[in-house]
């Protein structure tokens, strides 16, 4: 039946070249235009989701009282994060993340600007950035250890292997390669090239251990049973308390699967942030995706008298109205793989041009199964959603109408 039902429908096809170029084509263009929308609201949604202790990863925040207002912003003092860990049982691992900083940088005759940041040791057992070579747990022990990443590596010493190499930074101090980490996705709020020790900071004496200098973000990893309402309300003073009561500042933590989409506070609450963009556009790729299947309908709706005739038949021989609805949905779904095809081809040609115009790093996910599953579903989805209407509209005409 199937099979019938295919031959039937390529044959009506190839009969009508133009309007099935016609059809194919602004079905296509609609299609590529709602993937690369949902490549980029994919890529959007799956932020710092790919660390394996993501449902334990808080961020340390501040929220003070200003104008009658709540005000939160998420640097914090470089001492709370190591107070965190050593008085509050529930803190498995902190790390420091400093603001990233251009150093200039030297391996034998190569000089590089490179942007980077220093943390605590803890950063790398914390976060799910796989290291190509070197150990997580000791790769950033010791004060003049650093951590490049594979791309870094290649720029500093070409093919050969970067371990064990020694880089000279600022003209003044020499580090040894200990971790070679793969390069970051481009998924992920963190943004370096390489990885200090935050001991450095004390050998530079850029470090300041004042309860009042809020110049840094602290992430905690916070244990398997631990209760982040509880945490909450035992950590809310801490930094009054270490400033013998003088302001108001108190201090949260807000789970890192939730930073990049919900990071807009008004008075204190999360009320949105990159997620209301997402929502945007997801409306948009809605639109655009309606818009193409109505094309899609109307064209098939002015071409019905011509059909008209093969419908009086059909039921004249016996086909049922179910019989003739499956039959133009199924020229409907032939339709839109074929526009599905073409689509990705539009996408892969303009994905380039589209990376460029959002600074982003997007790319289509050829090898996972997931993005295939997904993608006959949508053109499943089109397909029944454009050729809907003229299915039911066909199958309706009565034969003796035509045929008399």
């Amino acid at each position: 039946m199937f099979k019938n039902y295919f031959k039937t429908a390529w044959r009506n096809l190839r009969r009508s070249k133009a309007f099935s170029i016609i059809n194919i084509s602004g079905l296509a263009i609609g299609m590529a235009s709602a993937i690369l929308i949902l490549l980029w609201i994919q890529n959007e949604i799956s932020y710092d989701r790919f660390h394996l202790n993501r449902e334990r990863l808080y961020q340390a925040w501040n929220r003070e009282k200003s104008d009658n207002k709540l005000q939160c912003w998420s640097t914090t003092p470089e001492i709370l994060g190591p107070t965190l860990k050593q008085d509050y049982p529930e803190v498995e691992k902190e790390t420091r993340v400093n603001w990233n900083q251009t150093l200039p940088f030297s391996a034998g005759k190569k000089r590089l600007s490179v942007s980077g940041t220093m943390v605590d040791p803890d950063f790398l057992t914390m976060f799910s950035f796989p290291l190509l070579r070197g150990s997580q747990n000791t790769a950033l022990n010791s004060v003049y250890s650093i951590v490049v990443t594979e791309e870094l590596a290649k720029k500093l010493f070409g093919n050969e292997d970067a371990m064990g190499k020694v880089i000279k930074i600022d003209n003044k101090d020499n580090f040894t390669v200990t971790g070679v980490m793969k390069n970051l996705p481009n998924n992920t709020q963190f943004n370096f090239e390489y990885l200090l020790p935050w001991q450095y900071m004390s050998v530079r004496q850029w470090d300041v251990s004042d309860w009042d200098n809020n110049s840094t973000q602290n992430y905690i990893l916070l244990k398997k049973d631990a209760s982040i309402a509880a945490f909450n309300s035992k950590i809310k003073n801490i930094t009054i308390e270490h400033l013998n009561g003088k302001g108001q500042t108190e201090v949260f933590a807000y789970p890192l699967s939730r930073l990049h989409l919900y990071s807009k506070f008004e008075n204190g609450i999360a009320v949105g942030g990159e997620i209301d963009m997402v929502r945007l556009f997801a409306i948009i790729a809605a639109f655009i995706l309606l818009i193409a299947c109505i094309n899609f309908t109307n064209l098939s709706t002015a071409r019905s008298e011509k059909r008209a005739k093969e419908v009086g038949i059909r039921k004249v021989v016996g086909a049922q109205r179910q019989t003739l609805i499956s039959r133009f949905l199924g020229e409907s779904v032939l339709l839109a793989f074929i526009a599905g095809l073409i689509a990705l081809i539009i996408v892969q040609i303009s994905l380039p041009g589209f990376n460029t115009l959002l600074n982003q790093e997007l790319y289509v996910p050829y090898s996972d199964i997931y993005f295939w599953l997904s993608i006959i579903f949508f053109i499943l989805f089109t397909g029944i959603l454009a050729g809907i209407y003229p299915a039911f509209y066909l199958s309706s005409y009565k034969p003796f109408i035509f045929l008399k």
